[in-house]
């Protein structure tokens, strides 16, 4: 029988997704100061917000001088997809849960800890744990709030890094929820992905990348439902 896995399991698990915070929220430490903003300040941005990449925009907007509440409804705004991961995961989930714990692991759902969840969920069913869910969002979101302290603390040594590597922090985190999320897929989706991929690539192309995204995502879709309503019914019903 497959035992459960633990809290602990849970930050080992998350290593990867630690080690690619602390990088990036280092840069947004670095991006805060830059406005204004105290290391301390940066640091109670990434305790109550905890906005990943949208919280750079936050800065920027509160030290231009638009209002708070602009700025929150501009993370809402960019940020609503996480109101669909919960109901994601909780379609895999078939144990009983508890609220307290389920309250605070939510609370750190972002792309990456979702995706990593989608994994093990869909790997490992029979070891996924609340106290391994909270391991993996607790130690993710402490990675992310020490680096944006370090990044407000150590902002001027900045230009002392390689361009090349100041450019590379922008990557991290859409690299580390790309492979997480292809791990989460088994071949029966390998045409979704590749129909999104191929959409998404051409039109970067021709058009530009905003385009690029909302009609890779549109792709991506249509070639899920088409599978599902077209196909797997013409399996089952020849």
């Amino acid at each position: 029988m497959d035992q459960q896995a633990t809290f602990w399991h849970g930050v080992k698990d998350a290593q990867a997704i630690m080690l690619t915070y602390l990088p990036v929220s280092f840069a947004f430490g670095v991006s805060a100061s830059q406005f204004g903003f105290s290391a301390f300040e940066a640091l109670f941005l990434s305790c109550t917000m905890y906005a990943g990449a949208s919280q750079f925009l936050v800065v920027a907007l509160l030290a231009s001088g638009s209002s708070i509440w602009l700025a929150a409804l501009t993370v809402i705004a960019l940020d609503i997809r996480h109101v669909l991961y919960g109901p994601a995961l909780n379609f895999l989930i078939q144990d009983r849960l508890n609220l307290p714990k389920t309250a605070l692991w939510a609370w750190g759902l972002t792309d990456e800890v979702f995706a990593r969840g989608m994994i093990q969920l869909s790997q490992n069913k029979k070891q996924w744990s609340e106290s391994w869910m909270l391991g993996v969002s607790l130690s993710s979101w402490f990675s992310w709030a020490l680096g944006s302290f370090l990044g407000g603390l150590f902002a001027d040594q900045m230009h002392r890094l390689p361009h090349f590597l100041q450019a590379a922090l922008d990557f991290l985190l859409p690299a580390l929820f790309l492979s997480f999320l292809l791990a989460a897929f088994d071949k029966k989706q390998s045409h979704v992905v590749m129909t999104s991929l191929i959409v998404a690539s051409l039109s970067c192309y021709f058009l530009n990348l905003s385009a690029a995204i909302f009609l890779g995502i549109l792709a991506g879709i249509l070639a899920g439902l088409f599978k599902h309503y077209v196909l797997q019914i013409r399996e089952e019903h020849p």
